[in-house]
């Protein structure tokens, strides 16, 4: 705190600075979010695979980036700084050199969002963030500075932070483009294997009072295969059972595979729901491809 009748002045961050904190916050986030998302639901990876390997990941980086600007604005509420500001040694402040409140930083990363990185459109972004970086280098403030009445401050001298900073964010961008292009060189068997791993329970899980989830695998002929124990039914007649459940299941089951294991469909595989009794006697087993799908419009 200054003393009564005294003044204090900071030192409002430099535009390069302010840019490698910027960018290793947007891909420390863009990262996470795409590994879980891909991890969650494998068919973020093959958005917009039709246009191409680089279509598709600008598609799910656009996709991505404004859930990676709420977490920064997250990781702010909650620890007063981003990782890539702190490590800069910078600050977001509010005009009177207070902690900028939560809801007016997510407002402006939202600004970021917009008139920074364009939306995540990349040949935008460069007129975007050309304009902006023009603004601090003269001194002006950004137009989410001036929206927000907030000054990004250095708070830690230090050339090194710049440059660790800048090094930082080039190893997670490259770390990026090799996962992308790993994740793009994967056989249809890989993808599927993933997706199984995914979607097993690790361990035979109880779904219900008599359905048990044994596991999830691939088969041979790439096919996802879901292995179910349906408990009490030692004495079933399997052509009933296999009569009800087609009955009562199909339809469901046709609809889940057409909506979420389209990554399956596409790349001309078949999702197989295997259920035995409880010594292991096949009672029945639905397979779906992607002929049973309604055609899309």
């Amino acid at each position: 705190m200054a003393a009564a009748g005294t003044e204090t002045t900071v030192e409002l961050a430099r535009p390069w600075p302010r840019y490698w904190a910027r960018s290793l916050d947007v891909t420390l986030w863009a990262l996470l979010l795409a590994l879980v998302g891909g991890a969650l639901v494998p068919q973020l990876t093959d958005i917009g695979a039709d246009l191409g390997e680089r279509a598709s990941d600008q598609i799910l980086g656009i996709i991505v980036l404004p859930f990676a600007m709420a977490a920064d604005a997250l990781t702010y509420a909650l620890f007063g700084n981003t990782p890539g500001k702190w490590l800069a040694g910078l600050a977001v402040r509010d005009a009177a050199g207070g902690r900028l409140a939560r809801w007016r930083y997510l407002k402006r990363n939202a600004g970021v969002y917009v008139n920074g990185l364009a939306l995540g459109v990349g040949l935008v972004a460069l007129f975007t963030l050309s304009r902006q970086y023009r603004r601090v280098n003269s001194g002006e403030l950004t137009s989410w500075d001036r929206w927000q009445e907030s000054r990004v401050v250095r708070v830690h001298d230090g050339v090194w932070r710049t440059s660790l900073t800048a090094g930082l964010y080039l190893v997670l961008l490259a770390a990026g483009i090799g996962v992308s292009i790993y994740f793009g060189n994967l056989t249809p068997e890989d993808k599927l294997q993933l997706l199984a791993s995914s979607a097993s329970p690790g361990k035979p899980t109880m779904l219900d009072d008599t359905v048990r989830l044994d596991r999830v695998y691939v088969a041979p002929g790439l096919v996802l295969e879901f292995d179910y124990t349906v408990l009490g039914t030692s004495d079933a007649d399997p052509a009933v059972f296999a009569e009800r459940l087609d009955h009562s299941a199909r339809a469901d089951l046709v609809q889940q595979f057409c909506t979420d294991l389209t990554m399956v469909a596409d790349m001309g595989g078949r999702a197989r729901w295997r259920y035995a009794d409880d010594t292991g006697r096949l009672l029945h087993a639905i397979e779906v491809s992607k002929k049973d799908c309604p055609a899309r419009r």
